[in-house]
C-alpha cells in the first residue's frame, strides 16, 4: 500500500468517525420516541435500498451467488451482534459504563489480528492503543478515572462486552472476506443481508409499532441516520478496513468521545477544559502515533 493510499484510508476513517459522532444527538432524540430496533430496521433498509439504487444506476447491480451472500452475512454479524447487545444491555446498564466498556474494542482488535492473521504488533501501537485508551477515559470520565472503578461486570456489562468483543472483529471479518470486488457491492449485500436478519429477529416490534405516529422531524432523522450514518458510514468503514490494519480502524473509535465534546459545543453544552483537557491531548498523540503506522516505527528503528 502507498504512502497516498494509506492517507485516503485515514481520511475515510477519519470522516466515517465525524459522521457517527454527529449521529448521537440524532439517534438519542429519535430513539428517545421510537424502538431503538426498529430504528435500526429502517437505517439498513433505507441504506441498503440506496446503494441498490446505486449499482442499478452504474448498471453494476447483479445477485450474488449463495457462497459470496454466506460471507456478506458473515461480515455483516460482528455489527449485528454489537447492536442487539447493547439493546439489550442499555435495559440494565448506563451509558457511561457502555462507553468506557467500548475503548477496550481497539486494544481486542490489536490482539485478534495478532493471533488471526499471525503477526506481531510492534509496541509501539501497543502503547499507542493503551493511550488512546486512557485519554478517552479520562474523557468519558470527565478527568476522574476513579468513577471507573465503579464499573461492575454485571450480566448486562458481560453481555455487552461480548458485543463490543463482535465490534473488534468488524474490521478484521471484512479483511478476512474481502475478494476483491468493489466495496460498493460488497458494501450494498452486507447492508441487504444485515436487513434480512434484522427483518426476522425484529419482526414483533415491526409488527406492533405505530408507523402513522411518526412525525416528519423523525423521518428526517431516520434519513440522516440512513444516509450518512449507515450508507455512507458502512462504505467508508469497509474501505479502511481493507486498506488499513484492524487496530488501526477500531482507534477512530478514540476519537469518538472528542468529537463528541465538538458537537456538544456547537450545540452550547460546555466541558471545561480542566476536565477533559488532559484526555483529549492523549487521544490525539496516540492517533498520531496509529496514523503514522509502520513510517513512525521504521523512523524510530533507522534512528537507533
Amino acid at each position: 500500500m502507498t504512502k497516498t493510499t494509506s492517507h485516503t484510508a485515514h481520511l475515510k476513517m477519519f470522516t466515517f468517525t465525524a459522521l457517527i459522532s454527529l449521529s448521537f444527538p440524532i439517534g438519542s432524540y429519535i430513539t428517545a420516541q421510537l424502538n431503538p430496533l426498529v430504528v435500526t430496521w429502517i437505517r439498513y433498509l433505507l441504506a441498503s435500498l440506496l446503494f441498490i439504487g446505486l449499482l442499478i444506476g452504474q448498471k453494476q447491480f447483479r445477485i450474488p451467488s449463495a457462497r459470496d451472500l454466506g460471507r456478506y452475512t458473515l461480515i455483516c454479524l460482528p455489527a449485528l451482534t454489537y447492536f442487539v447487545t447493547m439493546f439489550i444491555a442499555l435495559q440494565d446498564t448506563s451509558a457511561l459504563d457502555t462507553s468506557a466498556l467500548y475503548t477496550t474494542v481497539p486494544l481486542m482488535s490489536a490482539v485478534l489480528a495478532a493471533v488471526i492473521f499471525r503477526r506481531r504488533t510492534p509496541l509501539t501501537v501497543i502503547v499507542a492503543l493503551l493511550g488512546g485508551m486512557l485519554g478517552a477515559g479520562l474523557i468519558i470520565f470527565r478527568g476522574d478515572l476513579s468513577s471507573a472503578a465503579s464499573i461492575a461486570l454485571t450480566t448486562s456489562n458481560k453481555i455487552y462486552l461480548l458485543g463490543c468483543f463482535a465490534m473488534a472483529l468488524n474490521p478484521i471479518v471484512v479483511k478476512k472476506f474481502y475478494r476483491g470486488e468493489s466495496i460498493t457491492h460488497m458494501t450494498c449485500w452486507t447492508l441487504v443481508c444485515a436487513t434480512g436478519l434484522l427483518t426476522l429477529g425484529a419482526a414483533p416490534q415491526l409488527l406492533s409499532a405505530a408507523w402513522s405516529d411518526i412525525s416528519f422531524n423523525i423521518w428526517l432523522g431516520i434519513g440522516y441516520l440512513a444516509v450518512f450514518a449507515t450508507a455512507l458510514s458502512f462504505f467508508l468503514f469497509q474501505q479502511g478496513s481493507v486498506s488499513l490494519a484492524p487496530e488501526q480502524v477500531s482507534a477512530y473509535t478514540y476519537l469518538i468521545p472528542v468529537m463528541v465534546l465538538l458537537v456538544n459545543r456547537v450545540q452550547g453544552h460546555i466541558e471545561p477544559w480542566s476536565h477533559v483537557g488532559f484526555g483529549v491531548v492523549i487521544v490525539m498523540l496516540s492517533m498520531m502515533v496509529m496514523i503514522g503506522g509502520s513510517t513512525f516505527i521504521t523512523a524510530i528503528r533507522r534512528h537507533k
